[in-house]
């Protein structure tokens, strides 16, 4: 049943990656690293600009989770969406040893190198604002290509109930998803039938995700930053949830501490999925601080 599954959910992936090319003006972009196909979702500038705004999703998420928050950001940057390696249609082999976030990251820099993307605003979601500050503390070292950060939600210190958030974020049953739905949305919380919620369990379960778990909590120390936050130097906007369990306002807080130049914006009465919850108002907060 795991193959009906993912054919149920890669059909669904592509009528979300349809719509996006046909109602949001996306185009599809296949990038080679050698071995590592990377997928994106691109959406031109009206104006011709080099400026980007790279969006890197979160945790269980793909490129398609930005399709409410993209109508309303800036039209005058290039909007740049990638399927984290391993996840939506960003293949990735699986050995345990790729599924780990740096490795992530390092996957999306040399995209971005690649492509040959300068004065970038690298955003992210949760685990894709992780990702996007180790990438902006390499590119600190190196190319200096990162200009500024835009963090939604973020993770990148270790969570003071973390054997909790792992039960949380990785549901075993059924009924379970609708404990993680209820952290995710304040309001207006999506309603799936018998066949999605079995679907996305085999997904959220299955052995890639099995890797990524063990070695983040392997790893954790090296993973989630903390203080070496402060290595970031790119001005950060830190937009997160008020009502948030999962990256709730005394972690968020306390990353905002050691990103010496970032600002911190809340949402009112919003949760985790803030982006795709309160999409107007988010996009509202980054394209007057762009």
């Amino acid at each position: 049943m795991d193959f009906v599954y993912e054919l149920f959910l890669r059909n669904y992936t592509r009528q979300k990656i349809r719509f996006m090319e046909k109602e949001l003006g996306f185009q599809r972009l296949h990038l080679d690293l050698g071995g590592h196909k990377i997928f994106f979702l691109k959406r031109p500038s009206a104006q011709g600009s080099d400026k980007t705004l790279f969006f890197i999703h979160g945790l269980l998420d793909s490129a398609t989770g930005f399709r409410r928050l993209a109508p309303f950001l800036r039209n005058d940057f290039n909007l740049l969406v990638p399927d984290i390696p391993g996840f939506g249609l960003s293949p990735l082999p699986k050995v345990k040893y790729l599924y780990q976030v740096d490795v992530f990251a390092d996957l999306l820099y040399n995209s971005i190198r690649k492509l040959a993307l300068n004065d970038l605003v690298l955003a992210g979601h949760s685990m894709g604002s992780l990702i996007a500050m180790m990438i902006a503390m390499r590119d600190s070292e190196k190319e200096k290509r990162v200009q500024r950060l835009v963090l939604l939600a973020p993770g990148g210190i270790p969570h003071p109930q973390r054997d909790e958030m792992r039960k949380l974020l990785f549901p075993s049953k059924t009924e379970e998803i609708e404990r993680l739905l209820t952290a995710l949305y304040q309001e207006n919380v999506p309603e799936l039938g018998c066949i999605a919620k079995r679907a996305l369990l085999s997904q959220w379960n299955n052995v890639a995700h099995q890797f990524l778990t063990e070695n983040t909590l392997d790893r954790e120390k090296e993973i989630f930053l903390g203080k070496k936050l402060s290595a970031v130097s790119q001005k950060t906007l830190i937009i997160s949830g008020t009502e948030d369990p999962i990256t709730g306002p005394t972690m968020v807080k306390k990353l905002h501490s050691y990103l010496k130049r970032s600002k911190l914006v809340w949402i009112p009465n919003a949760k985790h999925a803030l982006h795709m919850e309160r999409p107007k108002e988010v996009a509202e907060k980054i394209n007057s601080w762009l």
